[in-house]
């Protein structure tokens, strides 16, 4: 694709920002898949599916954290598109050792290349997004592009889950996951441009920065700055309950008796609303009131967490934990965003992700605990929800005296 005017803002860049949105959906299926055939690839491993799934889950946010922190590394050397081109190149792989893997050890490679995928097309997609649109519109932006990545998530989780369930058959639903990279990467190959162009305008906006300001960026995202530290904290805390839902639920409510399929659609269900809920929410965001969407985000999604062993087959607390979620998840990404110069953002978004999606270890990591003490565990669920509702308390201050700083 070629761009005679290099112009920022959605309505703009609509065909481009069109695709990059499409991207987001593919990166989610992939996610979908995994979810869906979990149990399945893991069901003769001589662990519990609880044990199994706990693994897989550690392994994939790990792959994922260490593949976020140095995507931004990638694209400075080597720019968005060379990086995106890379991450799928890398998800390929799934689906391909998948097919012919016969133990353990395919399908825990399998698992490395789908984290390592999955962090470097879905924060290079999400980069490419912010470069475009400019800061006007960056909410709705992140709104958008979540949301299909989320809703592909829930509806190929749904839909992979029932098919396995009815027929027995993985082979085809691998199929399909490799006719979905090789989409993707014929679309990142030739049809989307690198879009440094956008940053390069957008800088122009902004003070020049220093050579000693473009040092320590995972230092500031992480520590150093407070607005962007507490952004960070509380995004390791959202996908630990994430990781939770994901490593514990479906071997307990399948250790209970519930059907696989019914499995698959409380999973969509949570998936379904994160997806549609960032629709409003992304556009919230745009406001500057992020410390009121995280506040509200955070304490639905405490509620809802904590409900979920007292209703575990009914759907409303994985609808409000979805809803909890879409408040948060743009708006972590937006105020990431906001405070950061275009010069090193994609370096913090790396170390913002990076640290984001170690949640998925901590959540698999209190699922652990569960098991090896015997523990009910549902309890996790129930820890979790404590951790989360703490985990927006950083910002009520700003919540109540209506101050907002990102």
């Amino acid at each position: 694709m070629k761009n005679k005017t290099v112009q920022l803002g959605l309505r703009e860049n609509a065909g481009l920002f069109s695709v990059l949105v499409l991207m987001s959906a593919f990166v989610g299926s992939m996610v979908g898949f995994e979810r869906s055939l979990l149990p399945e690839l893991t069901k003769d491993w001589g662990l519990t599916e609880m044990e199994a799934s706990l693994f897989m889950v550690a392994v994939f946010g790990l792959s994922k954290a260490i593949a976020n922190l140095y995507t931004g590394k990638l694209i400075a050397e080597s720019g968005r598109k060379r990086a995106l081109i890379i991450g799928w190149i890398l998800a390929l792989q799934v689906p391909l050792i998948l097919s012919n893997a016969s133990g353990g050890v395919g399908i825990l490679l399998a698992n490395v290349a789908l984290g390592l995928s999955q962090g470097v097309t879905w924060s290079t997609t999400v980069i490419m997004k912010i470069d475009i649109v400019g800061s006007a519109k960056r909410g709705t932006a992140m709104g958008l592009n979540e949301s299909a990545g989320y809703l592909a998530v829930g509806i190929i989780s749904a839909l992979a889950a029932a098919y396995v369930d009815r027929t027995g058959n993985i082979q085809n639903v691998l199929y399909g996951a490799e006719a979905v990279v090789i989409g993707a990467l014929l679309i990142a190959v030739f049809y989307l441009p690198e879009t440094k162009p956008w940053v390069e305008l957008e800088a122009k906006e902004h003070p020049p920065v220093t050579p000693s300001e473009e040092k320590g960026i995972f230092h500031r995202t992480t520590w150093g700055d407070p607005e962007l530290r507490r952004i960070t904290w509380a995004g390791i805390v959202n996908n630990a309950n994430d990781g939770v839902l994901w490593a514990v639920l479906p071997s307990t409510l399948l250790a209970a008796g519930v059907p696989l399929a019914k499995v698959g659609l409380l999973i969509g269900t949570h998936a379904a609303v994160w997806g549609l809920g960032q629709l409003i929410t992304g556009p919230l965001s745009n406001s500057g009131r992020t410390s009121t969407l995280i506040v509200w985000g955070m304490a639905t999604q405490a509620v809802s967490l904590i409900s979920i062993p007292f209703f575990p087959e009914q759907f409303l607390p994985y609808a409000l934990l979805g809803a909890g979620t879409a408040l948060v998840y743009p708006t972590f990404l937006v105020g990431i965003s906001n405070h950061s110069h275009p010069s090193w953002r994609p370096r913090a978004l790396s170390a913002y992700r990076f640290w984001r999606d170690m949640g998925y270890v901590i959540g698999a990591f209190l699922g652990y605990l569960a098991v090896r003490t015997n523990s009910d565990p549902w309890q996790s669920f129930t820890i979790i929800g404590v951790l989360t509702a703490v985990a927006g308390l950083p910002f009520i201050n700003n919540f109540l005296n209506r101050k907002e700083h990102v």
